[in-house]
């Protein structure tokens, strides 16, 4: 499999490790993720958090998939670079890969530092909306 040479750098670099394929993993991360963004579609108004959180989960399953295609795992880079690389696979623009990124760094911080800080109605519609788009991304990516 011809791997874009990105790939290939960061498995010489020790950050990412060759694979083989697990069969169904890229279809099943692709589901979760669906069901992820129809998660966060549900949640009420009042609930963001929840619903910004479903959003990322589900964003991070698209990495996943995009990895499992790719026949590669983190190994000392972790999910950072992992959702770095990906986000260009995606062709996310300029301001929506920030947005991926503060939502990235937001969950480290409540994971491993401090409660949840306030997420906005819009912080959750905007990462959806890039969830939404990500994901028939990685099928074009995973069908070539």
């Amino acid at each position: 499999m011809a791997r874009p040479p990105e790939y290939e750098n960061l498995i010489k670099t020790k950050a990412f490790e060759e694979v083989r394929p697990t069969p169904g993993a890229i279809a099943g991360h692709l589901q979760n993720a669906r069901d992820y963004l129809a998660a966060a579609a549900q949640l009420d108004a009042k609930m963001p958090m929840q619903a910004f959180t479903m959003a990322y989960e589900g964003f991070f399953q698209v990495v996943q998939a995009v990895l499992e295609f790719h026949q590669v795992r983190t190994k000392e880079a972790g999910r950072n670079l992992a959702i770095q690389r990906v986000c260009v696979d995606l062709q996310l623009s300029a301001p929506e890969f920030q947005i991926v990124s503060r939502a990235h760094a937001r969950r480290n911080a409540t994971s491993y530092q401090s409660p949840f800080p306030p997420v906005s109605r819009a912080e959750a519609d905007a990462l959806a909306a890039i969830l939404a788009k990500a994901i028939p991304a990685a099928e074009r990516i995973a069908s070539a």
